[in-house]
């Protein structure tokens, strides 16, 4: 047990977050950590995001402070919440996402137990939204980062960042295996030590910043469920996926690995195996992008042929109205014939006359 409660900043970047914010809200509400402080930092919603909060700040004696600004976009709002906390730890937790009761608790005895561990993560667990239960998207993106702590060879309550670093199987799979940011807690004076989130990335930037903890702090792990991560329609991985920017974004990050002096003294195995891995991702790219190229060129065939089929028929068309006018044009002229009024008069009489009409 801990002999005393250190402050910890609850973090909870924002963006259009109505539809689960609620729920996200309660879960902080229920924790049985004493001291906490919310950190709420809103991106320019301009839906009910920030009216959920007002009632939530109405409805707690939690220390709630709510931080508004233009649109930042998501990381540099991360970075935005970070600077506003002021816990000797910060624990993450995104707008769609869940705490367990004594998340903060649990990963704050673990933190206490040895100054020099600078992150302590956890199991979590999936949470499907409805709609996301019968998407092939979403089903496939939940086969990829389910039970991901599990894929590490070996994760002990407390250990070397370095050691985790060195594992065989880190790129393997899922690079992220520690999680989102709702399954961290953070020592706070670590950024001061790693710098902020690095804005230049989208879907990797979480693990760009667990690697650079990793490197210079050890690391807990906590082997219960403590936090839920939320898989729905608009969250920035799917649509990171239907951009295909997840592979641009890996790339990105292995060569950020490769040469950026913040990872200068990465273990030897990881920088080999590193290259590797980037290698193969540039070649898997390039082949996808060959792919995608010849695709592009096959419709711009394709579109080339209906064009063509398009005016091919445009011009029958055309030469159909025109022998159409010229028809109308004889029968109107014919109509207007001395011939034609007397055969229409001729008719008439006949019909008058009730003679047999055999024309």
């Amino acid at each position: 047990m801990i002999v005393s409660s250190p402050p910890v900043s609850i973090v909870i970047p924002t963006y259009q977050g109505e539809r689960f914010l609620e729920e996200t809200l309660a879960s902080v509400r229920a924790q049985t950590y004493p001291a906490l402080e919310i950190i709420i930092s809103d991106d320019g919603s301009t839906d009910r995001t920030l009216e959920i909060v007002k009632d939530f700040q109405q409805q707690t004696a939690l220390d709630c402070q709510v931080f508004t600004h233009e649109h930042l976009g998501m990381v540099d709002n991360w970075n935005c919440a970070v600077s506003r906390s002021r816990g000797k730890y910060i624990k993450f937790l995104l707008q769609d996402d869940l705490l367990d009761a004594n998340c903060v608790s649990e990963m704050v005895e673990l933190a206490e137990s040895d100054r020099e561990i600078g992150l302590v993560f956890s199991r979590r667990d999936l949470l499907l939204s409805e709609e996301a239960k019968t998407n092939d998207t979403c089903l496939a993106i939940v086969r990829q980062i389910e039970n991901l702590h599990s894929g590490w060879s070996r994760l002990a309550l407390v250990q070397s960042g370095r050691s985790l670093l060195s594992d065989p199987r880190f790129l393997e799979g899922c690079i992220n295996k520690i999680g989102e940011p709702s399954t961290v807690l953070i020592r706070k004076e670590v950024f001061d030590t790693v710098g902020e989130f690095d804005p230049d990335l989208c879907q990797h930037v979480d693990i760009d910043m667990w690697c650079r903890i990793m490197l210079n702090y050890k690391v807990g792990f906590i082997d219960r469920t403590l936090s839920f991560f939320r898989v729905h329609l608009s969250q920035q991985t799917l649509q990171n996926q239907q951009s295909d920017r997840i592979s641009t974004d890996l790339q990105l990050f292995l060569r950020k690995m490769m040469v950026d002096p913040c990872y200068s003294e990465l273990p030897t195995c990881l920088t080999s195996a590193t290259h590797v891995k980037l290698k193969e991702e540039r070649d898997d790219l390039l082949a996808r992008n060959t792919t995608h190229q010849q695709r592009i060129q096959e419709l711009e065939i394709t579109e080339s042929e209906l064009q063509a089929e398009r005016s091919k028929h445009l011009h029958l068309i055309e030469k159909i109205s025109t022998e159409l006018q010229k028809a109308q044009d004889v029968i109107t002229g014919m109509e207007s014939s001395k011939f034609w009024k007397i055969r229409t008069t001729w008719k008439q009489t006949k019909r008058v006359l009730r003679l047999p009409d055999n024309d």
